[in-house]
Formats: C-alpha cells, structure tokens, sequence
C-alpha cells in the first residue's frame, strides 16, 4: 500500500518528538523532512546499494548507436531512457533473432587506457558506464553492426518527493529504514539529537544491513581476468 509523504513525515518525527500523534507539526518541519528525505534517496543514488530492487529496462539500440543515455522526463535533451539517471549496472545484454550477447562491463579509466583503435562496427562486446549529475551514459564497444534489443537491469535514481506525492516506488519493507534514516538525519536540525537513542541507532544499523542484504549489486573485487578490449576478442567481435 503506497504512503502518503505527510503521512510519512509525520511518522518519522514521532520517533524523535514525544508530541502528541494529535499535534500538527510547526514552522518548517514538513519541508524539512521533506527535503532530507530527497537529500538521502539522492546520496543513496551515488552507490546504488541502498536504492530499491533493481529493474530492467529495454531499449531499441539502432545500427551504429555506440552510446544510451539514462535520465529523467525533465532533462534536455531528452535522453534515450527515462526512467531516471542511472546509478548502477547490475548486468546488460543485446539479443538479435532471439540469440543473447551478453555484455562485459569495463571501467572507463580502464576502457580510456586500454582501447587505441576507432570504434568499428561489429558485435558489441562491453559496456562502459559514465554517471553524470543528471543523466547516465552506456556506451557500446564496438557499436553495432546492425539494429539489436538493449536490454538492462540496474538501480535508478528516484524523482524528487513532494508533500503531495505518494512513496509508491519503494518495497514495504524498506519504508521502515527510510523511516528510521530520515529521523536521525533530522534529529540534529531540530535540536533533538539526545532523542535518537542507542536502541534507535541499533534499529537503524539492522535496517540498513537488511537493505544492503536484499541489494543485488557484487561487492567483490574484481581483479585482472580475461577482459582484453584487443586481440582474440576482436576477432570475436567481428571488427
């Protein structure tokens, strides 16, 4: 059931303030709020790993389009996919006449470094992902020879929250820790530090460790393996 933000807001204070439920909140506090819990969705935003399940998306990837771009509705130009910037690749793919190119992500200071050839057509082999302040960019190396399916599953920068709006784009079960987030980001600007207690804190660290459990992003570290961007899988590429 999705939440209205007062409501939200309303709830959150009441784990710092000893205020009657009955009581309205004064001044500023709703904009306060308010604007902490879009500041936390955004830092959330800069890993993707405490942002919500992951989704895929589909793109129709024209012949010779080496890049796509991931933004909101409200960014000029418009970009390729809009369903918000993009803050982490969890896997991409392309599949032409229902066969499936899986994609090898590359870093791009090591794609920058590794690569001395023009960008040929071929079969893409390896997406290299740049976050911007607003939009996100996927670019294919090579680019493709032909007119392929795009498809990626990745974690997406939410829209700014109003007063008016509802948290209907997170799971129930993480509401809890937003909950939970934005009262002790608060607690400090409404001078009620000594309200956020050691068993709140508690709460907190579990939440935010059942969000990190729940996230489907690799925290391995990777190390050197087979990701050449020249020789046998140029070849393999066709270029």
């Amino acid at each position: 059931m999705a939440t209205p933000v007062k409501q939200f807001v309303r709830q959150s204070y009441r784990l710092i303030s000893s205020n009657s439920p009955t009581v309205p909140l004064q001044g500023d506090d709703e904009k306060l709020a308010i604007r902490v819990l879009n500041q936390l969705l955004s830092s959330y935003a800069s890993s993707g790993l405490l942002l919500t399940v992951a989704k895929t998306i589909q793109f129709a990837l024209p012949a010779g389009q080496q890049e796509v771009t991931f933004g909101p509705t409200t960014t000029l130009p418009l970009p390729d996919v809009t369903e918000g910037r993009l803050a982490y690749i969890t896997n991409a793919w392309l599949i032409s006449e229902q066969v499936r190119y899986p994609l090898t992500p590359v870093q791009k200071t090591r794609f920058d470094n590794s690569y001395i050839y023009e960008p040929l057509s071929g079969v893409p082999l390896y997406s290299v992902y740049e976050q911007g302040t607003e939009i996100s960019t996927v670019r294919l190396y090579p680019s493709g020879s032909k007119a392929y399916d795009f498809y990626l599953r990745g974690k997406f920068q939410t829209a700014v929250l109003t007063a008016n709006d509802e948290i209907e784009a997170f799971p129930d079960y993480y509401e809890l820790f937003l909950l939970l987030a934005t009262a002790r980001t608060v607690a400090p600007f409404k001078g009620r530090m000594g309200a956020w207690t050691q068993d709140l804190e508690d709460r907190y660290k579990e939440a935010k460790a059942d969000m990190e459990s729940v996230s489907d992003i690799n925290l391995d570290i990777m190390g050197e393996d087979e990701v050449m961007l020249n020789g046998a899988n140029r070849v393999r590429a066709g270029i």
